[in-house]
């Protein structure tokens, strides 16, 4: 499970290493107005909470930093999913339980039982649904970029398109 996880936010990075700084933070229109950094910077900040809640217990995905270093500093955020497939790699219970914090009314949170894997599955899909508006934002405006095929396509579309389609 960590490979396939780390293959997934490793997609992320080689992706980025195609655009330049100024790309990386420039608003995009069929965005909504966000970038691709705004994106990226959402998809690393839920990877820190896991680790964070790994080390005490409790995953709040709410607590994220919004660290906007994250959404403007392209060497900085390359440095920081590098950490963050370290920290992954560096787990060596996955399935250890943990409590996962949700907060759907003011003031109330609920803790739910989770655990660090069942966690990994969730991001995986919370980064490809990401990684296909990431998608999108490429094509409509960096076209010199290189996208893979599948990237921001879920493991079971692609499973589904190959026994379909060979």
């Amino acid at each position: 499970m960590k490979k396939i996880h780390t293959n997934v936010i490793k997609q992320l990075a080689e992706l980025l290493n195609q655009l330049s700084s100024q790309n990386y933070s420039q608003s995009l229109c069929v965005l909504n107005g966000s970038s691709i950094g705004q994106h990226t910077r959402h998809i690393i900040e839920f990877y820190q909470c896991l680790l964070k809640g790994h080390k005490s217990g409790v995953i709040d995905y709410d607590a994220r930093e919004r660290n906007f270093l994250l959404e403007n500093d392209l060497s900085f955020t390359l440095q920081t999913i590098e950490d963050i497939v370290t920290g992954i790699e560096a787990v060596s219970d996955i399935a250890e339980p943990l409590l996962l914090a949700v907060s759907y009314e003011a003031n109330h949170k609920a803790y739910i039982d989770t655990s660090f894997m069942r966690e990994l599955v969730y991001l995986i899909e919370h980064s490809i649904h990401h990684y296909a508006l990431i998608r999108i934002g490429l094509q409509e405006n960096f076209k010199e970029v290189v996208i893979p095929e599948n990237f921001g396509v879920a493991y079971s579309t692609i499973q589904y398109r190959e026994e379909q389609f060979g």
